[in-house]
């Protein structure tokens, strides 16, 4: 059971939580970074990385590299987690972030500020309390079987 208390036996993987609430983390970060310089090139550089964790290519993602060396270094440890609604909340992001750097580029920076904002809440929630609203969109989405698995 997850932290909603709805069971999501969607796929057999897990991943690590922790590194996941690192990522998001780092996520915070960055997109501050990019909504403060209102610097669309960061924006581009969180893109990417969201897409590599959205579309099946996590080896690639630089976040996730850090977070993953960080908790082998400090030893954090491993909290299974079910892999397909962070995907899904991987995917989600990749479109907000989409359009923040869409609105950073052509300069829209009150669009940008709003995008941005929820970005920065939505990862807030994540990093600092566990708490995954992606996933939860997906959870309700597969109860009502809009899609079986992602």
């Amino acid at each position: 059971m997850d932290k909603v208390g709805l069971s999501c036996p969607v796929n057999d993987r897990q991943v690590n939580e922790i590194v996941i609430r690192l990522v998001a983390m780092q996520v915070i970060f960055a997109g501050a970074t990019a909504l403060y310089f209102q610097n669309w090139y960061i924006a581009v550089l969180l893109f990417l990385d969201f897409g590599f964790r959205a579309f099946g290519f996590s080896h690639l993602s630089p976040l996730k590299f850090i977070a993953q060396k960080t908790v082998t270094h400090f030893q954090l440890g491993y909290k299974a987690t079910n892999e397909a609604p962070k995907k899904f909340a991987a995917t989600i992001g990749f479109f907000v972030v989409g359009i923040f750097v869409l609105s950073l580029f052509l300069e829209y920076f009150l669009f940008a500020s709003i995008i941005g904002g929820f970005l920065l809440l939505f990862a807030s929630l994540e990093s600092f309390f566990g708490i995954c609203v992606g996933c939860m969109i997906y959870q309700q989405l597969t109860r009502f079987r809009w899609f079986n698995s992602f």
